[in-house]
């Protein structure tokens, strides 16, 4: 290295800005090395990386994700709720709400009834899957279909709620999917 390469690189008075990038490129590129590899300077394992191998091998190839923001209820698709039905009509519970403020559309109400569905819905295949009448075809490949409804929120109102479920974070602004 020829002395003025060498007064760019060590010389605090005489920091280029070209020797400054060098230099802090190699310290942001170490640190997200570090994060890729765990274990790597003292990390911990990442909190996504899978703990354990599963009790049988994957056979899923591919994945469909639906998210329909503004579609139709799953209480009138897939979720079905007998005893919702059995009491329609009837107020809402205050053990549902838990005293949790009322949306800007409910704010003037005087009670909250509850409402079933209005379809009507039906076991298919070996899985027994309940299905509405709303969904003919995809009752036919109900055994193919993954239903996942142990997600669940505190949230009253939908927008915090939807954040909710892509990101896990009711505030907006966190990286989802």
């Amino acid at each position: 290295m020829k002395e003025k390469e060498l007064l760019e690189y060590f010389s605090p008075l005489e920091l280029s800005r070209r020797a400054f990038l060098k230099s802090a490129g190699t310290g942001i590129g170490v640190a997200a090395l570090s994060s890729l590899i765990p274990g790597c300077m003292g990390t911990a394992p990442s909190p996504i990386a899978p703990q354990k191998l599963p009790h049988h091998a994957p056979t899923a190839k591919r994945v469909i994700y639906l998210f329909q923001s503004g579609g139709p209820a799953q209480m009138e698709l897939f979720d079905y709720k007998p005893l919702l039905k059995q009491r329609e009509g009837e107020d809402l519970p205050d053990s549902v709400r838990q005293g949790q403020r009322l949306t800007g559309m409910t704010a003037n109400q005087k009670g909250f009834p509850l409402k079933g569905a209005v379809h009507n819905f039906k076991q298919y295949g070996q899985s027994g899957a309940w299905l509405s009448d709303l969904l003919p075809h995809t009752a036919k490949i109900a055994d193919d279909l993954c239903f996942v409804k142990s997600l669940h929120t505190e949230a009253i109102n939908h927008d915090p709620a939807m954040t909710f479920f892509q990101s896990g974070s009711q505030l907006s602004g966190r990286p989802s999917m």
